[in-house]
């Protein structure tokens, strides 16, 4: 069977033991954009009415609309105005059809089960927009003049400060949604407008009173996506990286930059939206994804889909349709007629992934991407991984076939390319095959007769910090080769998870799974204080201890599985008691102040002693502090290694600390022993806790043979 039938037969519901049950998420959406001059002979919302079921079968979960509106008539740089020179935001361009047709397109839509998302251009508009005569006020000017931004003739810059622009701007997308049904907005350069505008649309643009999707054209500002007046922005950055393996693979940097894309702090829980092409890059970067990624675009169409967030197509992109630059100001209608069957084919088996395998979720049920050694350097491998669901993807890169081994985590299950039909183990040390530019995705073999159990992840390594800076916060910032990786934009992650080990506490941040190679730190309080830390990899712990100045490397610590209590003799008529520990003027034991809040209570020998349970075993000794957390405070003298039980006595004339021990009465004659009262006796007549002096020596013990 040739790999295009084999392609075909799977758009059905099972194919090859691979199971199809539908589990698309928000996150997972797959968008089209849409360029409605050029996408039909027509060039109108009819011809793009009539390809809606045809989308629908492909897979798509969105219709992005270029901007429709009305546009204006001056300063035009081709035969037609740029969409993005809006003459009027509550109008349709006649060139593009009626209300009517924008009606029916928008329900053809839905009843397909999609949604339809509209272009906003906020940052700017036409010369001869409406607003220049009627509210002037709402443009941005210099020396009484209304400027061009960015060098761009055609339009006039907005005032994004100005709250009664906002405001009425905001009226005017209200205006689609209530009258037009709309279900989003895909925003024009997000980054021009004041963030402050977005976050009142974002609020304000509701849909039967719930919010409607958020789409930004930026990802130079992810504070837009993290403070939530954004659902998702563009990978932008990450598609110009792609194109970096055209010049010459690296799978290395590939492997960072997928890894990158995937962990970004500044997008925790957020999805992303990855392409290859879009109207920008036809028109700026000169013809479409074919011209820019050559032989790499099937394996790439495949990373685009598999890798992270929501995949973009654009305008014939899945029929791989041939042209060189197209301008926004000109209609160049789309050839339709002669597709290469085989990309459709693949992109609607991508498409078919992204919605029924779980592992290929993004956004906030995401789960962890996985990079894979193999044994050429042309050939990439990574796994998506989330609970026991995986996909594991193999893409060549190199001009001839490739026979490979791969080593690392792989998961252990049977499982079957769903492209060519191939059974194999995901075992660590198995060998593959991929044709040149070739790929494979990899999913449980449902048919194998087994139910795939895959094995955990071994622990997350991670950076464990002694901090002893001061500093109010304490942030790591990663980056290799001059660029961001690891924690994401600067200041990267801070720390706030604590954990104590070998009887110190830490602060820890958890390196990101799928990096390569070192990666060099900095350490900042994001406030002005900083300084280099070490070159390292992003697969094994780092121990270290910070100060306002420099790091130490440390030793890892050595962890006991000895565990001991602390017993309290509570006697200080305090409402709450406290049990904070340090060492070396740093928290340690129980974290930062208070410490311990000390609950619960255990009777020995019939006293109630309040109890600090299961403490590690350390080599280090501890100060103690006993405390009310409200100003009052014993300070105990003598610091202890917790190789033992201890007991503390808190009363009002101080604190006795001592270590349970077990003596035998005759053999220390000559010892003067004190009842927990502090009555001296002779001679212990039964067994007990005593209070124990020695010399100079005090202890409290545990009597057992007389």
């Amino acid at each position: 069977m040739c790999r295009l039938a084999v392609m075909l037969l799977l758009f059905g519901s099972s194919m090859n033991g691979w199971a199809a049950s539908d589990v698309r998420k928000p996150e997972n959406r797959v968008i089209y954009e849409v360029f409605v001059r050029n996408f039909s002979p027509a060039g109108n919302l009819k011809g793009v009415e009539a390809q809606i079921p045809r989308l629908k079968e492909l897979g798509v979960d969105v219709v992005w609309l270029m901007p429709i509106y009305k546009l204006g008539d001056i300063g035009k740089w081709g035969t037609y105005s740029s969409p993005y020179a809006v003459k009027d935001y509550t109008k349709i361009d006649p060139n593009n059809g009626t209300e009517q047709d924008l009606r029916d397109l928008v329900k053809t839509i839905h009843d397909n089960g999609m949604e339809i998302w509209f272009d906003w251009v906020a940052n700017h508009t036409s010369m001869d927009n409406v607003w220049v005569s009627s509210h002037p006020e709402f443009y941005k000017k210099n020396g009484g003049e209304i400027v061009h931004p960015n060098g761009w003739n055609d339009v006039y810059q907005l005032d994004s400060n100005s709250t009664a622009m906002q405001d009425e701007m905001i009226k005017c997308m209200q205006y689609w949604v209530e009258n037009f049904d709309i279900d989003g907005f895909r925003c024009d350069y997000a980054s021009g407008p004041s963030p402050e505008l977005w976050r009142k649309a974002s609020e304000q643009v509701l849909k039967n009173g719930k919010r409607v999707a958020w789409l930004a054209e930026d990802d130079s500002r992810p504070e837009l996506v993290s403070n939530g007046y954004f659902d998702y922005n563009y990978a932008w950055g990450f598609r110009d990286r792609l194109l970096d393996q055209v010049r010459g693979v690296n799978i290395n940097n590939l492997k960072n930059e997928c890894a990158k894309l995937h962990n970004d702090n500044n997008y925790k829980g957020r999805s992303r939206m990855v392409y290859l092409s879009n109207h920008d890059v036809v028109q700026d970067e000169g013809g479409t994804e074919e011209k820019h990624f050559g032989k790499l675009l099937r394996p790439m169409t495949v990373l685009e889909f598999t890798v992270y967030g929501m995949p973009l197509l654009y305008n014939g992109q899945e029929i791989q349709y041939k042209s060189g630059q197209v301008l926004l100001s000109e209609k160049t209608p789309i050839n339709w007629n002669n597709p290469d069957n085989e990309m459709t084919a693949l992109i609607k088996t991508l498409c078919n992934l992204k919605h029924t395998q779980p592992a290929l979720n993004t956004g906030k049920e995401s789960g962890v991407f996985l990079n894979h050694e193999a044994s050429n350097d042309k050939v990439y491998v990574y796994e998506r991984r989330n609970g026991n669901e995986t996909v594991v993807v193999m893409l060549n890169f190199g001009d001839s076939q490739a026979s490979f081994t791969v080593t690392g985590s792989l998961p252990g299950i049977n499982a079957v390319d769903v492209f060519s039909g191939k059974k194999a183990q995901m075992v660590s040390g198995g060998s593959f095959t991929l044709p040149a530019y070739g790929y494979a995705v990899y999913v449980a073999d449902d048919e194998s007769g087994e139910t795939p159990v895959i094995p955990d992840l071994p622990k997350t390594p991670g950076i464990y910090v002694r901090d002893l800076s001061g500093w109010d916060n304490l942030y790591v910032y990663a980056y290799q080769n001059d660029a961001t990786s690891l924690f994401g934009k600067w200041p990267g992650a801070i720390f706030t998870q604590e954990v104590t080990m070998g009887g110190v506490t830490y602060k820890k941040v958890e390196f990101p799974m799928g990096y390569s190679g070192e990666h060099n730190l900095i350490f900042t309080n994001n406030s002005g204080a900083q300084f280099d830390g070490p070159a390292v990899p992003a697969t094994e712990d780092l121990f270290i201890e910070i100060t306002d100045k420099k790091f130490t490397i440390l030793d890892p610590p050595v962890v006991s599985d000895e565990k001991y209590n602390i017993y309290i003799n509570d006697q200080t008529g305090w409402a709450d008691l406290y049990l904070y520990a340090y060492r070396n003027d740093a928290p340690s034991l129980f974290g930062g102040w208070p410490g311990h809040y000390l609950a619960e209570t255990e009777v020995i020998d019939g006293t109630t002693y309040k109890v600090v349970r299961n403490v590690e075993a350390t080599e280090d000794a501890h100060h103690f502090i006993l405390h009310n957390n409200a100003g009052t405070q014993y300070d105990v003298e003598e610091p202890y290694v917790i190789n033992n039980h201890i007991f503390l006595d808190a009363g009002p004339a101080g604190v006795m600390t001592a270590v349970t021990e077990f003596v035998d009465a005759d053999e220390d004659a000559g010892t003067e022993y004190y009842t927990m009262q502090g009555v001296r006796i002779a001679n212990p007549s039964a067994p007990g806790l005593y209070i124990v002096k020695k010399g100079r020596n005090v202890s409290k013990v545990l009597l057992n043979s007389f």
